[in-house]
């Protein structure tokens, strides 16, 4: 009985401390791993696995056509016997369009297919972007309502040290009447920012499926040379000018013969007695088509596909356009609220000074505590303002990154540097 004791100990010892021990923690990139298997980004995939299939479908040939029938039977008197040209008829086609448009056709799916991953690859940027602005948010968030919390603190000691000035004879009614009004608005941000909390942890459960629990990575503030060939938005724009050339590859094609080849046997009845002696018939046919009706026909629609690829070509450039612009003015407002972190930064680092002289006034009797206090309070605004404007830098400078491809790889800054 003693080893098997020993054996329920054991596992009751691994049991206890396989049900309490911390579960393996979970990092950023578990993170944009889940993301690469987002419902969005696999519904796009599975749309360029489609093109890619329907690329190959191209290359095959139609279904052939079968027929089985009969030719030149009486009405009067139906029967495979009476009369010679009566035959049972069986046979098929198959119809041979011709290659050349075929494997234009697959081209044109593939290069959609291409497209298609293209634009999985771009959504799979932007979802790292709204998770990167989420977790920046979200420590904000959370930062700011510890802030505010503390600033009641302060409110009820402001209270307080008035209630000790009024014992003593002077007249601060007014003031209670003020820090009641901040009071009420700190309250109201503090309910704000739960609303958001809330907000944010929803977007986090669609995005990744539960809430992070993880540190917030570096986010560099890229530098982008106005390269447009290296942003997604403008690729996804080019890969439509390409499509639009092999529907003009297609329209060419047209002008070429398609082919077909058909085969009939007749089985013939000799008739009584022999009377319609003979054998058996088929008949074989070789087809091509000819481009006779060209000028109103196929030239037309070759004409219409090179006007679909000027207008991709016009399309790109406006796209192009539009996207250096874009991110001009990303790159202005990521730096700004750069610029707004060092200034505020630098508020912060004053207030802590105005506080120390407040403290050391209030401690040599020259001024009173509310003096602290309210400094203290002015300085936690500073702060909250700093968690937000620290959250907007991060979260625009995931936007700007967001833009180039492989924005996140060691050649990225080389190529936008050419």
């Amino acid at each position: 009985m003693r080893p098997f004791r020993i054996f329920l100990t054991t596992t009751a010892v691994i049991a206890t401390f396989a049900f309490h021990a911390p579960a393996f923690a979970e990092t950023f990139e578990k993170y944009l791993e889940r993301l690469s298997e987002h419902p969005q980004i696999e519904s796009i995939l599975a749309g360029s696995e489609a093109l890619k299939f329907q690329a190959k479908g191209e290359l095959g040939l139609p279904d052939p056509e079968v027929m089985i029938g009969v030719d030149n039977v009486p009405i009067s008197d139906p029967a495979f016997d009476r009369f010679l040209p009566t035959s049972k008829v069986i046979g098929f086609s198959q119809a041979i369009p011709n290659p050349v448009a075929r494997g234009a056709k697959s081209e044109r799916f593939e290069q959609m297919s291409e497209k298609q991953s293209l634009i999985a690859d771009y959504t799979e940027s932007r979802l790292r972007f709204m998770l990167i602005s989420k977790l920046a948010e979200y420590e904000s968030v959370k930062t700011q309502t510890k802030l505010i919390k503390r600033q009641l603190g302060h409110y009820r000691e402001l209270e307080n040290t008035f209630k000790g000035q009024i014992e003593s004879g002077q007249s601060v009614y007014q003031r209670f009447s003020e820090v009641d009004v901040e009071r009420a608005e700190a309250e109201r941000k503090l309910n704000d920012l739960e609303a958001r909390k809330d907000s944010i942890e929803a977007e986090f459960v669609r995005l990744v499926s539960n809430v992070p629990d993880i540190d917030l990575p570096e986010i560099p503030d890229l530098e982008w040379a106005e390269n447009a060939r290296v942003l997604y938005p403008v690729l996804i724009a080019s890969e439509d000018i390409d499509i639009a050339k092999k529907d003009v590859g297609i329209a060419d094609a047209a002008f070429l013969p398609n082919f077909g080849v058909s085969a009939i046997y007749k089985q013939r009845e000799d008739g009584e007695r022999g009377s319609f002696s003979g054998d058996d018939w088929f008949s074989i046919q070789a087809k091509m088509s000819i481009p006779l009706w060209a000028e109103s026909n196929q030239k037309p629609k070759r004409q219409a596909a090179i006007e679909r690829e000027n207008s991709a070509k016009f399309a790109y450039d406006d796209v192009r356009r539009q996207w250096e612009q874009i991110m001009r003015s990303l790159k202005s407002n990521r730096d700004a609220a750069s610029k707004n972190v060092k200034v505020l930064q630098d508020k912060d680092w004053a207030m802590k000074k105005k506080i120390d002289a407040a403290q050391r006034n209030y401690e040599a009797g020259t001024d009173n505590l509310d003096a602290v206090l309210f400094a203290k309070i002015d300085r936690l605004n500073i702060q909250s303002q700093l968690a937000e404007v620290k959250a907007s830098h991060i979260s625009r400078s995931a936007e700007f990154n967001s833009n180039i491809i492989d924005a996140y790889t060691n050649n990225t800054s080389e190529e936008m540097s050419e």
